[in-house]
């Protein structure tokens, strides 16, 4: 009874999310539009560089949130009010300390680094400085917040977060018309205020829910040490993976901008907006279920422990590939309607970037797990060594041979596929974990049943003209046959009759 509850718990808390994500992801993309018109091409990539080097530096708030979120639902799925407590103030504490080591960095070597490294187009010297400090700020405000947002995912509160992002969204779209249609000064530094603004109201009003709403959000002075030293631990394996991870991204974002300058960045800039609006649905599956995966883990309940693991893997991979393969098919026709102005090779951008993140996702919920355990040392060991020894001095080295701009994503899918490996025999090291079930059961089934499903939608592509009604065909047969091939192909018996009972059950009480 227990684990039904927590099934529909899942499945509320997913549904709360898509229907923000639904509304975020239409407004987000239409917002870049309007960003880049009212920007143009170059302060729209001038923005998403400077913003690369804030996010390589709050790379370190990023390991502190991972192990505030981890240890905060590991205390409440064991119940212990008081241990809870004590781990948010800790956590609290923490954060504000690594705020204030963080401003420093960023005012020393990452203000050397903008000016003296970043190419910045002759004239924005001064909007690029702005620019910077506002990142800064929002930054600062950002780390200290971390503690709140873990706490709400942790109490499962996806509700809150579905309400606040719409209002987010629609407010922030009039923030921006007010942008396009208002003449400023400088509309890059507008932007920046605009955006900061925004972001430090929405921070404050989440930590007065916190307030109201969770006890143990009331700080305090937290003296244990074991739970510091716990913290701390954890967060300095996870630096490791993080920071690889994010050199992924930005890394190679600043790279690309020292080789081809600020027109390319813009591309990749647009691709990966794309494609976060796209992780963002199956994230959202993920984000509804990892709580699960670690209160399962603490309670240590580990049938249920692998069985999130697994299904996970499945459905948050099936949820991406139905909406990133129209998008994959599309994506020329797509960004021509989307944008004014398409910066060049930004639609060679997006479909890599889309395979490589439908490869990645698969592994998502092995992470997931190791990190539930706490044990994280050997996985940031050996996947975060190799990607740190291989990825960026790699792709530094082809452009510096001329190779041309998309080398660095040959690079990621090569270094992507030994990754997925070392994380999988981290996650066996742990608790035994068949690795190669997985990998026959998630992985070779997930990709052969999306070759399938791109069958009928490949045939539309190749037999209509370009437009709006092959568009409409493609997302169409896109949706249907990913759902006919999951359905028969990637659910178990018993899940297609369980399926069908809820179904009947639905219908039955909606016509009673």
């Amino acid at each position: 009874m227990a684990e039904e509850s927590a099934n529909k718990r899942i499945a509320k808390n997913t549904i709360f999310l898509y229907s923000r994500s639904l509304l975020t992801m239409a407004i987000s993309i239409f917002s870049s539009r309007i960003i880049l018109q009212a920007l143009g091409v170059d302060d729209y990539g001038l923005y998403g560089a400077i913003g690369s080097i804030v996010t390589m530096f709050s790379i370190i708030n990023n390991t502190l949130a991972v192990g505030t979120s981890r240890f905060l639902t590991f205390e409440l799925g064991k119940g212990d009010d008081e241990k809870l407590k004590k781990t948010f103030s800790a956590a609290f504490a923490m954060h504000v300390a690594m705020a204030v080591a963080l401003f420093i960095l960023l005012e020393t070597i990452g203000l050397w680094f903008l000016n003296n490294r970043m190419q910045i187009p002759e004239g924005r010297e001064f909007a690029a400085n702005v620019i910077f400090h506002l990142s800064i700020i929002s930054c600062m405000f950002g780390l200290t917040q971390v503690p709140y947002n873990a706490l709400i995912v942790a109490h499962e509160k996806m509700k809150i977060y579905a309400y606040i992002g719409i209002f987010e969204v629609v407010f922030k779209l009039a923030l921006l018309f007010v942008l396009l249609y208002v003449p400023f000064k400088d509309n890059l530094i507008a932007f920046g205020i605009i955006v900061a603004a925004w972001g430090i109201g929405l921070q404050i009003f989440y930590r007065f829910y916190c307030y109201k709403r969770f006890p143990e959000s009331h700080l305090g002075i937290c003296r244990d040490k074991s739970i510091y030293k716990s913290m701390l631990s954890y967060s300095m394996w996870d630096f490791v993976g993080q920071f690889c991870a994010r050199g992924n991204g930005q890394g190679v974002n600043i790279l690309v901008n020292m080789f081809f300058g600020v027109t390319l960045n813009a591309a990749r800039t647009v691709a990966y907006q794309v494609e976060n609006a796209l992780t963002t649905f199956s994230g959202n599956f993920l984000a509804a279920v990892n709580p699960q995966i670690v209160k399962a883990y603490a309670q240590e309940d580990y049938k249920r422990f692998f069985q999130l693991i697994f299904e996970s893997g499945k459905f948050a991979y099936y949820l991406l590939f139905m909406l990133s393969l129209p998008v994959f098919l599309e994506a020329k026709f797509i960004l021509s309607i989307w944008l004014v102005e398409v910066p060049e090779y930004t639609v060679l951008f997006l479909r890599c970037i889309i395979a490589i993140t439908l490869f990645r996702i698969l592994v998502r919920p092995l992470i997931n797990g190791v990190h539930a355990t706490g044990n994280i040392k050997t996985l940031n060991l050996t996947s975060g060594v190799y990607s740190a020894l291989t990825f960026l001095p790699m792709t530094y080295l082809l452009y510096k041979m001329s190779f041309p701009v998309w080398t660095c994503f040959v690079v990621q899918a090569f270094n992507g596929i030994v990754c997925t490996y070392l994380e999988t025999r981290a996650l066996y090291k742990n608790i035994q974990f068949n690795m190669w079930k997985y990998f026959l059961n998630v992985h070779v089934h997930s990709i052969a049943i999306s070759l399938l499903a791109t069958v009928f939608p490949y045939v539309i592509i190749k037999n209509m003209e370009e437009g709006w009604l092959r568009l409409c065909f493609t997302t169409i047969f896109s949706v249907f046959s990913t759902g006919l091939c999951v359905y028969y192909l990637g659910l178990s018996k018993n899940a297609r009759i369980m399926m069908k009972e809820k179904l009947v059950e639905r219908l039955w009480k909606r016509n009673a």
